[in-house]
Order: C-alpha cells, then sequence, then structure tokens
C-alpha cells in the first residue's frame, strides 16, 4: 500500500442530500451520506429496499445530482458542472455493472465492448477492436469476441457486460446487483473477476447487493438505513 501514499481517494463524497417528490410527497431520500473509496478496494452497499442505496448509486455515477454536499473522482470536484461535461466525466472515469447486462444482442460481443469506447473518441478502429478483443480474453471469452451476443448465455453475456464496464480504464466501478441475475458458479466467476481487476489495478469497486456472501468477501461492507450509511465494518482480505 505504500505505493499509494499520496494518491487521492477513487472517489470521495461528503454529506450528500437528496429529496425526491414535491411538497407533502417530499421525502428525504439521502440524509448526508459520507463515503471514500480508496485505490484497490471493494466496497458492498447492504440494507433494506428503499433506504437509499440505489439512489446513492446514481449520484455516485453522475446520473443524478445530489440536493447537497461534495464529490470528487479522483481527486477531480465533479457536482455542479455542465451536463455535457458530466456526461463525458462519466463515460471516462466510471464503468457501470447492471444486474440487466443491457447488451445489443445483434452486436457482437466486441462490439458491445467497443460501445464507450466510441463515445470517448480516443482511439481508431483497430485500436479499439484490439481492446475490445483483449479485455474479452481477460474475462474468458476471446474466443467469442465476434459472436452475436444473443448466442451467448446469461452468465457469458455478464462478463460481456464487465468487459464493457473496463473499456474506458475507469477509476471508478458501480454495479448493482451485478449477480442478481445468475447462478451461484457464474456469481463467483463475476465477482472473482471484478474484484481481481480492482486489487490489481488499483480502481475501487462500489457494489449494491443483497447477497450476504457477496458483500462478506468485500473489503468494506457499509449498511444503509433511513438514507443513512449507520455501520461500516471492514472484512479481512480473503486468500
Amino acid at each position: 500500500m505504500d505505493l499509494l501514499a499520496g494518491h487521492p481517494p477513487c472517489l470521495s463524497a461528503r454529506t450528500l442530500e437528496r429529496y425526491l417528490g414535491e411538497e407533502e410527497s417530499r421525502i428525504h431520500v439521502l440524509r448526508g451520506v459520507t463515503l471514500t473509496l480508496d485505490p484497490g478496494s471493494v466496497h458492498a452497499i447492504v440494507g433494506p429496499s428503499g433506504c437509499g442505496k440505489s439512489s446513492l448509486l446514481y449520484i455516485l455515477g453522475l446520473l443524478d445530482n445530489p440536493d447537497a454536499g461534495h464529490l470528487e473522482i479522483g481527486g477531480v470536484p465533479v457536482l455542479s458542472i455542465d451536463d455535457n461535461v458530466a456526461s463525458a466525466k462519466r463515460n471516462e472515469m466510471i464503468g457501470f455493472v447492471f444486474q440487466f447486462h443491457f447488451l445489443l444482442e445483434d452486436f457482437t460481443a466486441a462490439e458491445n465492448v467497443m460501445i464507450p469506447m466510441r463515445r470517448l473518441g480516443k482511439l481508431t478502429e483497430a485500436e479499439m477492436e484490439e481492446r475490445a478483443v483483449l479485455l474479452l480474453e481477460e474475462v474468458g471469452l476471446g474466443a467469442k469476441a465476434k459472436r452475436p451476443s444473443r448466442h451467448l448465455s446469461g452468465g457469458e453475456q455478464q462478463r460481456v457486460a464487465i468487459a464493457r464496464a473496463l473499456a474506458n480504464d475507469p477509476l471508478v466501478l458501480l454495479a448493482d446487483e451485478p449477480t442478481g441475475n445468475l447462478d451461484s458458479l457464474n456469481s463467483d466467476r463475476v465477482f472473482s473477476l471484478l474484484t481481481r481487476v480492482v486489487h490489481n489495478r488499483n480502481k475501487a469497486l462500489l457494489l449494491v447487493t443483497h447477497n450476504p456472501e457477496i458483500a462478506e468477501k468485500c473489503d468494506w461492507v457499509h449498511e444503509m438505513k433511513d438514507g443513512l450509511i449507520v455501520n461500516t465494518t471492514r472484512n479481512e482480505r480473503k486468500g
């Protein structure tokens, strides 16, 4: 960890507040959430439905704005910026993995992985294709790079979604029930893949999960209740 001395957190959120609704129906969804994700760390957010987990994830992923608070990614403040700038920052610095893979079924695995790279616009076509194949090899699907995603199994499709999330080498990975639709074998494979990338490349992963076995394998577990993180536990790293 000495190699990371002086490096800013991958993500730092302070006193995030969020309200939803108007007047009598207004709900205080987030009540001052503070959270830090250091390089090489894996975090789980757990808690009952309606406690604010998804709202927090959307704000951290620059998909929504808080009503108050401060958010930095890689030491750079990212709130109160133009929507176009926020979209560009999101594409470059954040990778999303959802419960549903949201692949384009008529696109090949490689073409799906290339979508974020096309939006970023930093690589040539040949460079994007090469990187897509390398990422698919990393998730064990190099031989299926040219296969339409509709011809892949559920576990394979979720692994393509992970490769797509890594396409622009983001600093932060955000995942919403990423193993929720997978059997236990593929669930373990997907989680192991995500954690290996985070630990080896000094990224940070924050995942929302209802699976206690997955949460137990994370470095940190944050319990949410009524819009607040009410308890944080550090797990001993396995293996």
